[in-house]
């Protein structure tokens, strides 16, 4: 403000320090100013604020691996060791690291590495960290950019508790980024905190919304399923989407290790017919079925990796032990990645190009335009083969378009065909942390900052407590996913939002048993969660549901997690059967197919209700109500206000175990309410509203 005044004024210098000096000599709250009065002297020297959103651990810990990256500033706000006459006063006692099988993060010689992006160039003039390490460890500090990083210091920490204390590096580094290095998990440096002097100006901080808003997406549209293969297409007839697993070594079972002549095999679920001159598929019949959509989820290594001993949760690269975060060493991968995009695609392209094993060599079938690379490769379960960020980055963008054709112009889907999109492997748990580091290294080292995976974001999550599966209401399932669905939509706006595995088991014995509400089945409570589940979705701003699973192989009672998760059952004699699951999903959508998510009128109380919009006829409308519990035995008699309504017509719709319509009966009401029972298991009336959009 000062300086604005005197220029205007045209004021000297001189006059101006007086002017200055006299104001804080004689107001002594001017004299911290911004912080203290040393900063005011040294020219806007100041501790650079840091928010969670600037902090991406490249290893991807924060969602499974039981620390926060962001602990390494989260008390900047208490401390100021440069001004401070007692910094020790204050002793941050937040770690960074991750406590949850913590070695896995640290695989490779990188170890685990904490990038903050100050959002502007800064010269960064001082760093300090407060390190409370039990034994002497190496660490390392970096300026410049994820393309080019420079070593700007070294440390050992610390192994006595006599030493514990602030650290002080002195600099004088003009950059955007900083990055910190640890090659243990062990380190304990509690706190950092950054000076230096803005070289731009400081932005604002960004607006933060939540709320997503609901879906476009019709239901017909919005469901899916998980399976192997089903040669029955009746039985996918209530869902668009279908999710099917495969195994690279499918694809790529050439035995030869030299990765520029393979050739790759097509023909995993088809066949090529002499008598009619084609080739027979039996996702080309699926995908008719209700015009759906069906991708691979494509997982594992090629066969002669495979032979080697490597297995699905090793890194696809072209032979063991090279870098896995160079998208370079995933070229046979995104080879055969380009081969299917455009055996199955859209695009005719020169069939000379391809390289495949079998005859004829054809091109753009129409078949398939979304591809998973991959299968949950942020399980923390699987131990050193846990996949980073950075190296499903690099196998991505490989797959992608052969890391902005760096690689040659037969790698990556889209290099195949520009209709392609590539969907982001399913992650174990709705972790926004480890997208947003996929977004931060597309933006930052691709010369496009394309967010490559536009196919879908995608989270598999169910609802579990205690070992033991809770109601989608008990779980808060609906509000759990809005937060998601609202997050995923700032890292990349108008990319779909995929609940790609969710479900239950039908076994009591199973971590993923369903609820079971008094009198009925567990088919028929399995049914009833999965009902409630697919509502809550809906209504959360997900923008598909991908039920996990099609068909069991197993009875239903067999105790190991996630084998009676099915809504089908393979018989003995080879038949399906059908549990009430299916039926129940197929009503849902026989009624409401439509329909989109209109408002949340109740989730409160007794009941719980929601109104659907049909996104053809817009003044017809549905409500969907509940009992929110799963341990009630009795109906609970309740008056739904629904105004008016045209025709005078509702017509309620129940849910029964045999029937994909259900059963369907006329309800009488009186001054625009209608009078019903209402227990756990849900039902939709429908009805018009004459006054709609007046």
């Amino acid at each position: 403000m000062y300086k604005l005044i005197f220029s205007k004024l045209k004021i000297p210098k001189l006059v101006r320090w007086f002017f200055v000096a006299g104001i804080i000599f004689l107001c002594p709250e001017c004299r911290h100013g911004d912080q203290k009065p040393t900063a005011e002297l040294d020219n806007a020297i100041r501790k650079i604020f840091i928010t969670r959103d600037q902090v991406f651990d490249l290893s991807g810990y924060a969602g499974g691996g039981g620390g926060n990256p962001f602990n390494l500033f989260d008390e900047n706000a208490y401390v100021d060791p440069r001004y401070d006459k007692s910094p020790d006063a204050f002793i941050p006692v937040t770690n960074c690291q991750p406590s949850i099988h913590p070695a896995i993060y640290f695989h490779g010689s990188e170890g685990n590495r904490i990038v903050v992006d100050l959002k502007i160039p800064y010269s960064v003039k001082e760093i300090y960290l407060y390190d409370r390490s039990h034994q002497p460890d190496s660490c390392w500090l970096y300026s410049g950019n994820l393309k080019k990083w420079k070593s700007i210091a070294s440390f050992t920490t610390v192994d006595e508790p006599g030493e514990r204390k602030w650290k002080k590096i002195t600099l004088d580094q003009e950059t955007r980024f900083v990055m910190i290095r640890f090659s243990s998990y062990e380190t304990a440096i509690t706190e950092m905190v950054l000076y230096g002097i803005p070289l731009q100006p400081v932005p604002e901080a960004e607006n933060f919304y939540l709320s997503k808003g609901l879906t476009k997406t019709p239901l017909k549209e919005f469901l899916g399923v998980n399976y192997i293969m089903e040669n029955e297409p009746r039985w996918l007839k209530p869902f668009h989407y279908s999710r099917l697993y495969n195994f690279a070594l499918d694809y790529d079972n050439d035995l030869s290790r030299d990765e520029k002549h393979i050739r790759f095999n097509m023909l995993h679920y088809g066949y090529y017919n002499k008598q009619q001159g084609k080739y027979i598929f039996d996702i080309d019949t699926l995908k008719n079925i209700n015009h759906g959509n069906i991708w691979y989820s494509i997982r594992g290594v090629s066969k002669w990796m495979s032979d080697l001993g490597f297995t699905d949760k090793d890194r696809p690269l072209n032979r063991p032990n090279q870098n896995s975060e160079d998208p370079v060493n995933y070229s046979r991968h995104a080879a055969m990645m380009w081969n299917m995009a455009a055996f199955f695609g859209y695009n005719k392209t020169d069939t000379n190009l391809l390289s495949l094993s079998h005859e004829p060599r054809q091109t753009g079938r129409g078949s398939m335009d979304l591809y998973e690379n991959g299968n949950e490769e942020d399980a923390n379960w699987v131990g050193n083969k846990y996949c980073s960020p950075y190296e499903y980055f690099a196998q991505s963008t490989a797959d992608w378009d052969g890391d902005e054709g760096r690689l040659g112009t037969c790698f990556g889907i889209h290099s195949a065909d520009p209709q392609a999109q590539l969907m982001m492997s399913g992650l174990t748990g709705l972790d926004t942390n480890r997208v947003k580091v996929y977004r931060f290294l597309a933006g930052n080292l691709r010369n496009d900052q394309k967010f490559i995976w536009q196919g879908g974001i995608q989270y598999h999550y169910y609802a579990q407590k205690d070992g033991r599966g809770i109601s989608p209401e008990a779980d808060s399932l609906r509000w759990r996913l809005s937060k998601v669905a609202g997050c995923s939509n700032r890292i990349a706006p108008g990319v779909k939002c995929i609940l790609g595995e969710n479900g239950y088991d039908k076994s009591p014995s199973s971590r993923q048993s369903t609820p079971l509400i008094p009198g009925l089945s567990a088919a028929q409570s399995q049914g009833i969660m999965l009902i409630r589940s697919i509502n809550a979705t809906f209504f959360s701003g997900f923008d598909a549901y991908i039920l996990y699973w099609l068909k069991d192989g197993n009875p239903q009672d067999d105790p190991r997690t996630y084998l009676t998760s099915g809504i089908l059952r393979r018989m003995p004699d080879g038949k399906t059967k059908a549990y009430p699951g299916w039926y129940y999903i197929n009503t849902l959508v026989n009624h409401l197919g439509n329909y989109m998510p209109d408002k949340v009128i109740s989730e409160s109380g007794d009941v719980w209700i929601y109104r659907y919009r049909n996104s053809q006829v817009q003044d017809s409308v549905a409500y969907f109500l509940y009992r929110p519990s799963f341990t009630e035995s009795q109906s609970f008699s309740y008056s739904l206000d629904i105004g008016k309504a045209a025709g005078n017509e509702v017509h309620k719709i129940s849910f029964v175990d045999n029937s994909v319509w259900g059963v369907e009966e006329n309800l009488p009401f009186s001054d625009g309410r209608v009078q019903l029972l209402v227990d756990e298991k849900p039902i939709m009336l429908l009805c018009k509203e004459p006054a709609y959009g007046k």
